[in-house]
């Protein structure tokens, strides 16, 4: 009896002055005054002695001021009443007027879709916008992500953990090229008892402690894999290193040249005619005909870097894979070094931080995002009935 009375909380104030409930005592008073007439308060109870409240100001609403003391005189000690703030009024008065639309106040602006307009690897400035003026709407929940350092070195750790492999091993008794036969008899020689040729403490045996390959490889949930994948995406978005294109393949490249000629910097010679002074004879007065010279200029348009500083990742859609264009366009880039095809099933944090650009098809974000699986399980679902057949329900 005594632990158990232990268990019961004490209080220093009586909850209640009065001995009709306060949930009833409010309720009255909201009916008969309505929501337009009370001030608006939120409620906190503690043991500290209440404040004095600020009186309200009877020209505005003096009905309302006499319910307010009419509540303080029934509602328990330990309540007080703490007006809110402007911007929070500002806020309520704005969601009851749009109520019937919205559930929840909430900023428009982070869900907002990023725009980003198309590139093409086709004309001469790859980097920039094409000539289309068609723009890609990113979803924000993948590429507006805050950057987060620690998240993506665990996704870079992970992943290299998985590529690194034990090097140091020896044999063991089963791998030693030793018979299991006895060597001699257990009994009847008067020396002592051995086994096989592969024990441990005969010479040329196996080690007693045989060393095998580590396995480094560490585990990292789902989930944080995906996290680091949507912040790498945004880093790449907010460094103005992502571009979006229609097809890897719209420049059908021939060969390896004709690949590394449009992807890097290119140098245009200019030659613009230069009128020399007048020479003017001492002889004569008349002028010489002015002759003139040519001066070379030299415009560097600048792609995705110089030719020997190129590093590009072109991510694809996995159901473009026995694609024919993706497989030439492959062959034309795969003997340049720092460039990369990958699809997004094996897209990792690691390999969109390893190369300076990034280039991925519109059907690479839509099967990042999910949409292409959405419209997957759409096209599985029945076509409705019509509203004359009745439906059969199969028990």
């Amino acid at each position: 009896m005594k632990s158990a009375t232990r268990l019961i909380p004490s209080l220093s104030q009586p909850l209640r002055s009065s001995s009709r409930p306060i949930s009833r005592t409010i309720l009255s008073r909201s009916v008969l005054a309505g929501p337009s007439r009370l001030p608006r308060f939120y409620t906190t109870t503690s043991n500290v002695p209440p404040t004095t409240a600020q009186p309200l100001n009877p020209a505005e609403n003096v009905e309302a001021a006499l319910e307010g003391e009419e509540l303080e005189e029934d509602l328990p000690s330990n309540i007080n009443f703490e007006e809110l703030s402007e911007e929070a009024d500002e806020n309520i008065d704005r969601f009851l007027s749009h109520g019937s639309e919205s559930s929840s106040i909430r900023s428009n602006s982070q869900f907002d879709p990023i725009l980003l307009p198309i590139s093409s690897l086709a004309s001469s400035t790859p980097t920039l916008p094409s000539e289309s003026g068609l723009v890609v709407s990113l979803p924000p929940d993948i590429f507006a992500q805050p950057i987060r350092r620690d998240i993506l070195h665990r996704c870079v750790v992970w992943y290299l953990s998985l590529l690194r492999s034990g090097t140091k091993s020896t044999k063991s008794r089963s791998t030693v090229n030793y018979s299991g036969r006895k060597l001699r008899p257990q009994k009847g020689t008067g020396r002592a008892r051995v086994g096989d040729a592969s024990s441990g403490t005969r010479r040329g045996g196996a080690p007693i402690h045989p060393i095998f390959p580590k396995d480094w490889s560490q585990k990292l949930p789902r989930k944080i894999r995906y996290l680091g994948l949507k912040i790498a995406l945004s880093s790449k978005l907010n460094s103005g290193l992502l571009r979006v294109v229609d097809n890897l393949n719209e420049g059908e490249w021939k060969g390896t040249n004709e690949a590394s000629r449009a992807l890097s910097n290119e140098v245009v010679k200019t030659e613009n005619p230069v009128d020399l002074e007048p020479i003017i004879s001492s002889s004569s007065s008349e002028e010489s005909a002015t002759p003139q010279e040519t001066q070379e200029e030299r415009q560097v348009i600048n792609k995705f870097g110089p030719s020997k500083d190129l590093s590009i990742l072109f991510v694809y859609s996995p159901e473009k894979l026995h694609d024919e264009g993706l497989w030439n366009f492959h062959k034309s880039i795969r003997n340049i070094p720092r460039l990369e095809l990958i699809s997004t099933d094996e897209l990792q944090v690691y390999h969109v931080l390893k190369y300076k650009w990034l280039v991925m098809e519109g059907t690479a974000i839509d099967a990042i995002s999910g949409v292409q699986d959405l419209q997957d399980e759409l096209e599985l679902v029945p076509e409705q009935l019509n509203e004359g057949e009745p439906s059969r329900v199969i028990v």
